[in-house]
């Protein structure tokens, strides 16, 4: 027997479905429609919880509930790094948003990067949107050991490719990276920035770059919606890699 507020959860989604709410619009205070179905403010936030966790609608802290635009999946691609012609296929059409700082690497950073707790490290966040809605988070980070990096002048990956050409316009070889995938629920602050309900599950990257000497140059944590993300690996046959070392 459905509970209470999957009952609300499916009209909910059927006056989304006819348009009583178009795209983008703001739906009713949570009050107003805790009243209108008769229900407590905690079972209404549950059904719209569902549907935050389907991705009909998102919460904006401080605005209310809105109508959420669909959206073109996002293919996170081991291509990246590659030739032009194939990164421009890793993203749907977002606009990005990055913001610089230096921090002090605390006991986690530390481990990641492989450098003392209290050393100064580049962080860039990068914040990928389709509208008006957060659709990637990136957090990026250079050891000030490794370079000391500027801004990035132009901004198109929501990946923060754009920190790679700036370790490259340092002088710093990137020999090997590997990325760690893992689906998990986002943390709190990950929750509020991308818009979603922390019951929405997430893709997590964990992405470490090193030079030849196996020195961490750059470290990055992405964080991808589940229900508008897709990851895609593409490797060559043996002949082809041995080809391409020619």
């Amino acid at each position: 027997m459905a509970n209470r507020y999957e009952h609300i959860a499916d009209d909910l989604r059927r006056l989304i479905a006819v348009g009583t709410w178009p795209t983008g619009d703001r739906l009713p205070a949570e009050q107003e429609l805790a009243t209108r179905y008769k229900v407590s403010t905690p079972t209404l936030r549950n059904a719209l919880e569902v549907l935050q966790s389907e991705g009909l609608i998102e919460k904006r802290h401080g605005s209310g509930n809105f109508v959420r635009r669909p959206g073109q999946r996002m293919t996170y691609a081991n291509t990246r790094f590659d030739e032009a012609e194939q990164r421009s296929a890793t993203v749907a059409a977002v606009s990005v948003r990055c913001d610089t700082r230096t921090v002090e690497a605390d006991g986690q950073l530390s481990l990641f990067l492989g450098v003392d707790v209290g050393s100064p490290v580049t962080e860039y966040v990068f914040v990928g949107h389709q509208g008006t809605s957060p659709r990637s988070l990136a957090r990026i980070y250079v050891p000030h050991v490794v370079a000391r990096l500027g801004v990035p002048t132009a901004i198109e990956s929501a990946w923060g490719d754009e920190v790679r050409e700036l370790l490259s316009a340092a002088g710093v070889r990137v020999a090997r990276t590997a990325e760690r995938i893992t689906a998990r629920f986002p943390t709190t602050t990950e929750a509020r920035m991308l818009h979603i309900t922390s019951r929405s599950p997430v893709l997590a990257v964990e992405r470490v770059s090193t030079d030849r000497a196996e020195r961490v140059v750059e470290g990055a944590l992405l964080v991808l919606p589940g229900d508008r993300t897709e990851v895609l690996f593409t490797t060559g046959s043996a002949p082809e890699r041995l080809e391409r070392s020619r």
